[in-house]
């Protein structure tokens, strides 16, 4: 299983960045960009290592780190614009294992992680896992709870089972969908996608999916078939 991370940063184009270069890296990367969506993310979802920035909208990031450290002893990564001695001091005390002062090359970021993933044992094993019944068009969610799905919806998150992390070009989901790649129109899965995130949002459940400019989607948690 790749080593999963998660980004809190409120700069959206940021987090998507980190959460692509990840991604391309072989990691299994999300992002949220605030507390309270953490909190949220939290309730589902689990991390190998947190990378937090302090200057969150609706508080400071060390919040993040007492949270997270309340169940989880995994790495944490403070990539910030405070550095200050006396805030780097805050961060390590609140229990931020690493403390980085942006900006940050990214080439240094990834070298961190990949030392940790070397140093860790293989990703959490006990990570909540999404489920597909094909069958009956349904998604098992982490929480328990099943969420009622299209036919195309179904075929298209399949493509995705026991490849976390693993980015899927539009070409293949376009073909799991029946359909010729020259001939279908891109922006109609860009709509599905978009619709099948919003429906598992809706019901407040953070979707692992993220997109990954100029080459498909990426589903960064376990996913198996029910």
């Amino acid at each position: 299983m790749p080593l999963h991370i998660l980004f809190i940063e409120d700069e959206a184009p940021f987090r998507e960045a980190l959460c692509d270069i990840c991604n391309l890296e072989g990691f299994a990367a999300s992002g949220v960009g605030s507390l309270q969506s953490f909190q949220a993310w939290r309730h589902t979802h689990r991390c190998d290592v947190l990378v937090v920035d302090r200057n969150l909208p609706d508080g400071d990031g060390l919040q993040a780190v007492a949270l997270h450290r309340a169940d989880n002893n995994g790495p944490v990564i403070v990539l910030t614009a405070r550095g200050q001695l006396d805030e780097r001091l805050q961060g390590l005390n609140a229990d931020a294992d690493y403390y980085l002062h942006k900006p940050v090359a990214p080439q240094e970021l990834v070298a961190l992680l990949h030392r940790l993933e070397r140093k860790l044992p293989q990703a959490q094993t006990d990570t909540p896992q999404w489920l597909i019944d094909a069958a009956a068009w349904q998604l098992h969610r982490p929480d328990g709870s099943v969420l009622e799905l299209t036919r195309n919806e179904v075929q298209v998150l399949a493509c995705f089972v026991d490849h976390p992390g693993v980015p899927q070009s539009k070409a293949e989901l376009i073909v799991s969908l029946g359909c010729e790649p020259d001939v279908y129109d891109p922006r109609r899965l860009e709509v599905l996608m978009r619709r099948l995130r919003n429906k598992i949002e809706a019901s407040g459940c953070s979707f692992p999916l993220s997109t990954i400019y100029g080459v498909g989607y990426s589903f960064n948690a376990r996913l198996g078939r029910h």
